[in-house]
This record gives structure tokens, sequence and C-alpha cells, in this order.
């Protein structure tokens, strides 16, 4: 059973792991657009980082900013969030998609595209997708903070913090026998979600 819990689990962390280079290009943009005062714009989801949040349902609600960057997990089918990201992505508005559709309208719309390429069966590939998606998010979030350079004074260290939070919640969803100081450890040494539990499988795994 441990075996098969470890397998599934390296499936989202494959997945992730070979979106890399497109999840450096977004952190890196994500970086730029919090240095220039922007916001974040998360789209169906919401995430501790310095910025503004949206919903699916706020999705008309505000416009962004020519500073801001619109992140949006997509799920495949939303013919709608496409044509928005259009019109941003026109308007000069940074704009982003995390999807484990290779063919989305949403994919071919967005600035950048990080396709999440998740192998397993389909009765459970829904949720894998969205586990990748959120480990995905949370490096790319991670990794533009600390590119933005704004970790420098108290709120920024409280930031920063909310994000140790938020990446150890993840990590600690992917392997439930770690407790919360273990996994905030983890995330220190290593620096991302994936690594700190490649890390972590890959030591279990030596032990067996």
């Amino acid at each position: 059973m441990l075996q098969t819990i470890f397998s599934n689990n390296k499936l989202v962390l494959d997945a992730v792991e070979q979106a890399e280079p497109v999840l450096r290009r977004l952190a890196g943009r994500v970086g730029e657009c919090l240095r220039a005062g922007g916001h974040i714009v998360l789209i169906g989801c919401k995430s501790p980082v310095i910025g503004e949040y949206a919903s699916e349902t706020d999705l008309y609600a505000d416009e962004p900013g020519l500073k801001d960057i619109v992140i949006a997990l997509d799920g495949g089918s939303d013919a709608a969030l496409a044509e928005q990201l259009r019109t941003w992505r026109r308007r000069g508005v940074a704009t982003a998609c995390i999807s484990g559709q290779t063919a989305s309208p949403a994919v071919s719309a967005a600035e950048i595209a990080v396709i999440l390429k998740v192998e397993c069966a389909e009765e459970s590939r829904r949720l894998k997708v969205a586990q990748a998606q959120q480990l995905a998010l949370d490096a790319a979030l991670t990794l533009g903070l600390d590119a933005s350079g704004l970790c420098d004074g108290p709120a920024e260290a409280a930031a920063k913090d909310s994000f140790l939070e938020r990446a150890a919640a993840s990590l600690m969803k992917e392997l439930p026998a770690l407790d919360r100081e273990s996994a905030i450890e983890l995330i220190q040494r290593h620096g991302t979600v994936r690594k700190a539990a490649k890390a972590y499988l890959d030591n279990v795994q030596a032990k067996l």
C-alpha cells in the first residue's frame, strides 16, 4: 500500500518536475510584476502571496492593471476564460495558465502556459492534475516572491512565512506521514515543495 501511495505521489511530482523550465519562466514574470508594484490575480484558487485575489465567480469584477499578472488554473473547457485571457493579454497584462490539458483554449490564450502531463488512470486523473496544479502554483509563487527581492522588511518576512506555511501544508497533503515541523524543515532545506517531497520519498525508498 505504501508503495502504491509513493508511486501515485511520484506521478504528480514528475509532472511538475517536467514543467520546471516553464515554471521558472513564470516565476521570473511574477517577480517582475511584484517589483513593479503589481499584484497577482489568481483565478480559481487563493494562495498566501502579496497581492490581490480573484475567484472564478469574480472573473469580470475587477480589471487587472498593466503591472499585474493573472494566473489561471485551467480545467480545459472554459472558453469564456480563454477569451478573457486574450483580452487582458492584448491590453498588455501578463497572463499565465497552469493546465493539465495540452490542447486547451486557455493554454493557447495565455502568455505563459504551464502544461502538466499527469499519466494515470482516468478515474484518478482529475484529482492528480489538481494536486499537480497546486504544487506548480506554490513553486512558481515561492520562486517569484524570492525573485522579486521583496523579502527584506517585516511585512515581507511575514508574507514569506505564509508562503512557508502554505508550502508545508501542500507537502503534508502529499506526504500524510509528515508533521508540520518536519514539513517546514524540509521546505527550508530544499526550497520548493517538489524538491522537498522528492528528497523525502528518495530517503524513504532508500531505507526500504
